[in-house]
């Protein structure tokens, strides 16, 4: 088992995928855990964030796509990754949870081993942190943290 992890800065829109991991015909994503948090000015506003199977890729992500593996002796990754937006957002599937955050506070989910959150096994399916809606744009910083 390898263990990787992609992170993503930004001012998300309504819909936007922060980090999304897309499997391939070979890799199949299984999301360990994830972290979000605000780097802004702390004000009294919130955000909601899904986590989600998707069925296609996206198109164009505008953010970090650099995948960082945990053991530095572990193969290359063979899920791709993208976020902080898209041109054209991927489709989303099963919603795996839903997660209302303040924007003043640091959250993470950890999955319990054995518990991960899979992605279907096919080409181009993927799991992703989707930003739902926040009460005003404010910029975020999120991790997550796969195994394949």
């Amino acid at each position: 088992m390898s263990l990787y992890r992609n992170r993503q800065s930004f001012t998300p829109a309504s819909g936007d995928a922060a980090n999304h991991v897309v499997g391939s015909g070979t890799a199949r994503a299984g999301l360990t855990e994830f972290c979000i948090s605000s780097p802004a000015t702390p004000v009294e506003q919130m955000g909601q964030y899904r986590v989600a199977r998707t069925t296609t890729a996206g198109t164009t992500p505008a953010g970090n796509t650099t995948v960082v593996k945990d053991d530095p002796l572990s193969p290359a990754a063979g899920c791709t990754v993208g976020g902080g937006g898209y041109s054209t957002e991927p489709t989303s599937g099963d919603v795996l949870g839903e997660y209302s955050v303040h924007q003043k506070a640091i959250f993470r989910w950890v999955a319990y081993p054995g518990r991960e959150l899979r992605s279907l096994p096919a080409s181009n399916n993927g799991i992703a942190l989707i930003v739902v809606a926040q009460s005003a744009a404010f910029a975020i910083d999120t991790m997550v943290e796969w195994m394949e």
